[in-house]
């Protein structure tokens, strides 16, 4: 019975420790206004969208779109606006494409002349979100006979707790 209340803290502790390091996040293209022909004024709304925020592998994001289409294109298509290089166009009005690598995706408007004034999108993948972690504070001076500290991340404490458990179980474990 001990021993496996013991295992299932251990199971429970990395369970979390993977939700903290796997966390994703969706992103609507294009905010409240969603997937749509940008005014004349503003050909480069679809940049300044994706210039807010930071995208990482597992990601995802959204286009909502009416009487519209969204197209993955390869980087030739984006910039001369071709949807043949796609491998689908999306025309349901709710397209959600998971950014599974790192790199650049591309997306286009199926339809040419939105392509043409604006309804693009390019957006850059970093590679897996890190973990949180203690920060260190910035060193100061101090004398050559201190005593350094290291501050374990989160991982780690988490990984000494799981043993700090898993010792107060010793006993009834033999």
């Amino acid at each position: 019975m001990a021993s496996s209340i013991g295992f299932l803290c251990i199971i429970i502790t990395m369970a979390a420790m993977n939700v903290l390091a796997g966390a994703s996040s969706q992103y609507k293209v294009g905010d409240a206004e969603g997937w749509q022909l940008p005014d004349a004024n503003n050909t480069d709304a679809y940049k300044i969208w994706a210039s807010k925020f930071t995208f990482y592998v597992g990601d995802s994001i959204v286009f909502e779109y009416k009487n519209d289409s969204v197209v993955k294109v390869d980087k030739r298509g984006y910039y001369h606006c071709n949807e043949s290089s796609h491998g689908s166009m999306f025309k349901d009005g709710h397209t959600v494409f998971l950014l599974d690598k790192p790199g650049f995706y591309y997306f286009v408007s199926g339809d040419l002349d939105h392509c043409k004034k604006g309804q693009r999108l390019m957006i850059e993948v970093k590679g897996q979100r890190l973990p949180p972690s203690i920060a260190a504070p910035s060193p100061s001076p101090r004398p050559s006979a201190a005593v350094s500290w290291i501050v374990p991340s989160f991982g780690t404490l988490m990984a000494l707790e799981a043993l700090m458990i898993l010792a107060s179980y010793g006993p009834y474990l033999a």
